[in-house]
């Protein structure tokens, strides 16, 4: 359990030094998505140039990788790709399911393409270095004082980026930076209502 825990925060470390050459954006059209059964969590990635290689995806669940394969068909907490030394390049649909049933949380999804046949935990494996991962963060099932979706456009009010991430998360763990006991609020939103 403490490896897999210190790859993830090694993935987040990663995070904090990419620079802006970027292969692949993600985006979705809801990052803040309800589990009632009408919302359906999707996500794509938009290459600019080609990219080959393996491709992974995985995200984050009680803080263990777990890895989207078969294209996206199936889960598995074993390292396995989305799809195997390919050619990627303009838009991709990689996720696109009923959010129904998932347990509310926060999910990062990651994504990066490594050298064919290589680990993606380690970074010197992936296409472009460090800037060859790339991050969205999905809330799924949260309730607005949470999220912060107060005008249910399906992003958080201070999401400019629609990125998923609040915009005061500069550390990118999904939580606002002066939320430190990470219950999703602000420390200083003492009656809990979501404003400070």
């Amino acid at each position: 359990m403490k490896k897999v825990q210190f790859k993830i925060s090694a993935l987040l470390v990663s995070l904090s030094v990419v620079t802006n050459l970027v292969f692949a954006e993600l985006s979705t059209d809801k990052a803040v998505i309800l589990n009632n059964g009408t919302h359906r969590v999707k996500v794509t990635a938009n290459f600019s140039t080609p990219v080959t290689g393996d491709f992974y995806l995985a995200t984050q669940v009680n803080n263990s990788l777990v890895f989207f394969t078969n294209e996206g068909k199936e889960l598995s907490h074993v390292i396995l790709p989305y799809t195997r030394n390919s050619e990627y390049f303009g838009e991709i649909i990689l996720l696109d399911f009923p959010a129904l049933l998932i347990s509310s949380g926060r999910y990062p999804v990651y994504q990066v393409v490594t050298k064919s046949g290589s680990n993606p935990l380690n970074a010197d494996n992936w296409v472009g270095g460090r800037s060859g991962l790339n991050v969205i963060n999905l809330n799924i099932g949260l309730p607005c004082e949470i999220s912060g979706d107060f005008d249910e456009d399906g992003f958080a009010d201070d999401d400019l980026d629609r990125d998923g991430f609040h915009d005061d998360d500069l550390n990118r763990d999904g939580f606002h930076d002066d939320d430190l006991d990470h219950d999703g609020f602000h420390d200083n939103d003492f009656n809990r209502d979501g404003v400070i």
